[in-house]
C-alpha cells in the first residue's frame, strides 16, 4: 500500500473510531441526564446521586479519550480532505454534547443546593412514591464534587475551542450516517431525555 493510501485508511479509521466514540457519549450524557432530571424527587435518594457521579465520571473519561482523538485525526488528516470534513463535523457534535452536559451538571449543582443530602437518606419530596433508597456503593475518595466536575468540563471546552480553529458555520450542517443513526439509538433508548443534543 502506498504511503499516502495508507495515511487515507488512518485518518478513515480515525472517523469511524471518534464516530463510534461519539456515540457512546451521547449515550452516556442522556443517562446522566436520565439521573439529574430526577434530583429532588420522590426518587431522589444518595443511591440516585452516587449513580449520577459515575455517570458524570464516565461521560468525562469518554470526552477525554474522544478530544485526543479528534486532536489527532485533524492534525493528521489533510486540509481539504472527506476525512477532515466528517472529523469537522465530529467536533462541532462534541463541542455540543459538552456544552448541554456542562448545562446539566449546572442544574445537578442547582438542584443538589435546594434538596440537600444532608437530613439523611430520604427523598425531600413524598408523593406516596418511593425510589430505591440507598443500596450503592459508596464514592471513592477521589470523586469530583459537583464544583470540580462543571470546572473539568469547562476548562475541555476551552481547551478545544482554542487548540482547533474551526468556525462553526464553515462546518456543512449535516451528520454522518453513522452518528445519526447512533443518535437516533440513543434517543430509542432513553425515551425520556431525547438526543444528546437537544435542549430541553
Amino acid at each position: 500500500m502506498a504511503p499516502g493510501q495508507r495515511e487515507v485508511c488512518r485518518a478513515r479509521g480515525t472517523a469511524g473510531r471518534c464516530a463510534a466514540a461519539q456515540a457512546a457519549l451521547c449515550k452516556a450524557t442522556a443517562g446522566h441526564r436520565l439521573l439529574v432530571l430526577q434530583l429532588g424527587g420522590s426518587s431522589d435518594s444518595l443511591g440516585l446521586r452516587e449513580e449520577r457521579g459515575r455517570r458524570s465520571t464516565e461521560a468525562r473519561e469518554l470526552s477525554t479519550g474522544l478530544r485526543r482523538m479528534l486532536l489527532d485525526g485533524l492534525q493528521q488528516a489533510a486540509a481539504a480532505s472527506e476525512e477532515r470534513r466528517e472529523l469537522e463535523q465530529l467536533w462541532v457534535l462534541f463541542l455540543s454534547a459538552l456544552e448541554l452536559f456542562l448545562q446539566d451538571l449546572h442544574r445537578a449543582h442547582h438542584l443538589c443546593q435546594l434538596f440537600s443530602s444532608q437530613r439523611g437518606d430520604t427523598a425531600p419530596l413524598h408523593t406516596g412514591l418511593r425510589g430505591q433508597q440507598g443500596g450503592g456503593p459508596t464514592p471513592p475518595p477521589h470523586a469530583l464534587s459537583l464544583e470540580e466536575e462543571m470546572e473539568q468540563v469547562r476548562a475541555m471546552l476551552v481547551e478545544m475551542e482554542s487548540r482547533v480553529n474551526i468556525p462553526l458555520w464553515t462546518v456543512e450542517a449535516t451528520q454522518l450516517e453513522g452518528t445519526a443513526s447512533s443518535m437516533a439509538r440513543v434517543a430509542q433508548e432513553e425515551p425520556h431525555t431525547g438526543p444528546c443534543c437537544r435542549v430541553l
